[in-house]
């Protein structure tokens, strides 16, 4: 068994230039004859690997979760490997975040895992995080995916390595992993709700599969293993392709941890069908930051979306909103957008007086708002700065850039609105007076319709100096009889 996993390892890759390892151990023979094997393999071959252990009470078994948070921490002392014991409450994070117990519990065991890497201070490219499943937990998985229509990458089931995650039981069944276990002498704990057939994945392993194999097919969950290693095979290839293809065909932005991804319609209605479904599963995955379900349902949606018209909104998997624009489809979860709108409710327009502003000093008003730019990406406004300069003094007036913007003073009033749109307004779009109301210009100018509401406006009443992130106005333009410009700067922040 020891050598049989360890090949498997060096087959995979798995520890190339590892330093650490962090095993999940919740204390049942899957994650007992992980730890023990992993422990075995370095010693076995002088590997300079630390090892340390993470057991998770989930808060849900009362007296039975404390036992094996009790048997994690005595089996891991008595090989000499340090366990770090979280509680987490998952039945309230599941209602939290509107998911089944069973997605919350795994969302967990991850965020823990991340946590303790962090906490201990491992580099990401020497740290790896190893979990236990193995060749029936593929099968299961498997069939949960083809029975949900996940298609042909749900199928595939699980990978024996995902970036730092690496599963080196994946060669070995439950039945040599209870067999290695009693051959060591070495126990574990059995979690009574695998004994239960409430929860899906139960049903699949106590009834369906043994149904299968009794009546049907003996070797059934083997042929299930080795088409779903076959498909891997052909997913990897494929995800090869998305990835040369993924960078021409979405943009990415982060803010506040939080990603969104415009897909570029013109650059991915040429990519063939196939590739535009992995995809979109590769966008999904970036975007939801966490393990998510993603079924053909949602593939389909969004290959929908793309012919809808402009404004169309449709809810995906674990929060994702996808919004079809113009010229392309922003995906973002929900709770991103909801949080800024959250903060701009409690926030109440500001003006500003020119005629308190001296030449030569800056006067700065603290905002700490979130705002939309015509992309319909979010960014942080720390403040505004208004300063009064001289034209002598300005040597490149006219380079103006996205967040900085001038103005001849002496053809403004001498008052500056802080806001958001209202109802009237307007903006001048020539310099011979030519004006046009501001919802029909942020029209024309494809601005997402979900975000026109949430651009900062500088207005003197309803005329709009600038829709900030978009477009500035044609009054006030600098010319040869400027004598006083007003700089005008909004400071983003992280």
């Amino acid at each position: 068994m020891i050598e049989k996993v360890y090949q498997y390892i060096k087959e995979n890759n798995m520890l190339n230039d590892c330093r650490h390892i962090i095993v999940g151990l919740s204390g049942g023979a899957d994650s007992v004859c992980l730890l023990v094997l992993l422990h075995s393999i370095i010693v076995q071959y002088q590997m300079d690997i630390d090892v340390v252990a993470v057991h998770i009470n989930h808060e849900i078994r009362g007296d039975e979760a404390l036992r094996d948070q009790r048997f994690a921490q005595k089996l891991s002392d008595d090989l000499g490997v340090v366990c770090h014991v979280l509680n987490k409450d998952v039945k309230a994070i599941a209602k939290m975040r509107g998911v089944s117990i069973e997605t919350a519990g795994r969302q967990v065991r991850y965020e823990c895992f991340a946590q303790i890497k962090r906490e201990l201070g491992f580099l990401d490219t020497t740290t790896k995080i190893a979990v236990a499943h193995h060749i029936d937990d593929l099968v299961e998985t498997s069939l949960m995916h083809l029975i949900r229509g996940s298609g042909i990458q749900g199928f595939s089931g699980i990978s024996p390595v995902n970036g730092d995650i690496i599963r080196p039981l994946l060669c070995v069944n439950k039945k040599e992993i209870i067999e290695f276990l009693k051959r060591k002498g070495i126990g574990y704990v059995v979690d009574s709700t695998n004994l239960e057939s409430d929860y899906q994945r139960n049903q699949l392993r106590n009834q369906l599969i043994p149904m299968i194999e009794k009546k049907y097919n003996p070797e059934f969950s083997k042929a299930v293993y080795h088409m779903a290693t076959d498909l891997l095979e052909i997913n990897r290839y494929i995800d090869r392709q998305v990835d040369q293809l993924e960078p021409i065909c979405v943009r990415y932005d982060s803010t506040n941890q939080k990603v969104l991804a415009s897909l570029l319609l013109d650059k991915f209605q040429h990519v063939d069908r196939t590739l535009q479904t992995y995809l979109l599963r590769a966008v999904l995955k970036k975007v939801a930051q966490s393990p998510v379900d993603i079924y053909r349902k949602h593939i389909e949606l969004l290959m929908q979306l793309c012919q809808k018209q402009v404004g169309k909104k449709i809810n995906l998997s674990n929060g994702i909103v996808a919004i079809r624009g113009y010229c392309d489809i922003t995906l973002q979860k929900s709770v991103h957008q909801d949080a800024h709108l959250d903060k701009q409710e409690d926030w109440n327009p500001l003006s500003i007086d020119l005629s308190n502003i001296k030449t030569g000093e800056e006067q700065c008003v603290k905002l700490g708002i979130s705002i939309c730019d015509i992309n319909g990406t979010w960014h942080k406004v720390e403040k505004i700065c208004l300063q009064l300069v001289d034209k002598k003094e300005i040597k490149n007036i006219y380079l103006n850039n996205v967040y900085t913007k001038f103005f001849d003073c002496d053809k403004i009033s001498r008052k500056i609105d802080i806001r958001f749109k209202e109802q009237k307004d307007f903006i001048q779009i020539h310099a011979n007076g030519g004006k046009k109301k501001l919802k029909k210009e942020l029209i024309d100018l494809k601005v997402p319709a979900n975000v026109r509401n949430h651009i900062l406006l500088l207005a003197c009443e309803n005329e709009i100096l600038w829709a900030v992130g978009v477009r500035r106005c044609q009054t006030a333009l600098i010319d040869e009889n400027t004598k006083n410009i007003l700089k005008i700067c909004v400071v983003i922040g992280d």
